[in-house]
């Protein structure tokens, strides 16, 4: 997920103020709470940049194989993705990656010193709390990445995914639909 930092800050953000407001935790420091879950959702987001990127490293690699076998770059991509995720346990399919984000934040107040963060509601519910809050930051992080590739089509010069010209030309679209949601 390529999610940018003013989109997770605003959802961590809700998730802390929905916790507090609705009473289901009482934490000592709100902001250091706010740091904690800020770090978790951040860390998992890293750990996806670094399976996309060894990924993209591994098909580059061995892209005279995947042009011999007409495969796409995506797809060679993807599974290698697929491979690496499921080494180190971590999901890729994004609402399923969001539950795991949300176990990881329960756990966290679960395990917590109760003079920082008591809980006052069962721990099941404060996960299925944060994890619908995160499935929004999913459904943004989608129409934005929906709304680039469409206009990356919309061009009448075929652009190859995977190419240097694409990623440029990704990139440059990814900050303007940015931009347009007042998320940059």
């Amino acid at each position: 997920m390529k999610i940018p930092a003013r989109l997770v800050e605003r959802i961590v953000d809700k998730i802390v103020n929905d916790l507090i407001e609705k009473h289901y935790i009482e934490v000592a420091d709100p902001e250091d709470f706010r740091k904690k879950v800020l770090e978790i959702i951040n860390n998992a987001i890293e750990e996806e940049k670094e399976i996309e990127q060894e990924a993209e490293k591994l098909v580059e690699q061995h892209m005279h194989m995947i042009e011999s076998e007409d495969i796409r770059y995506r797809t060679a991509v993807l599974k290698v993705k697929q491979k690496l995720a499921e080494e180190r346990n971590i999901h890729l399919d994004p609402e399923e990656r969001m539950n795991q984000v949300a176990h990881k934040i329960k756990r966290y107040i679960e395990t917590e010193d109760p003079d920082i963060i008591e809980m006052f509601e069962h721990p099941n519910k404060i996960r299925r709390t944060v994890f619908e809050i995160l499935k929004q930051l999913v459904r943004e992080e989608k129409e934005i990445d929906k709304e680039v590739r469409e206009r990356i089509k919309s061009y009448s010069k075929k652009i190859v995914e995977g190419t240097p010209e694409w990623r440029v030309l990704y990139n440059k679209i990814y900050e303007d639909a940015l931009k347009r949601r007042g998320l940059l």
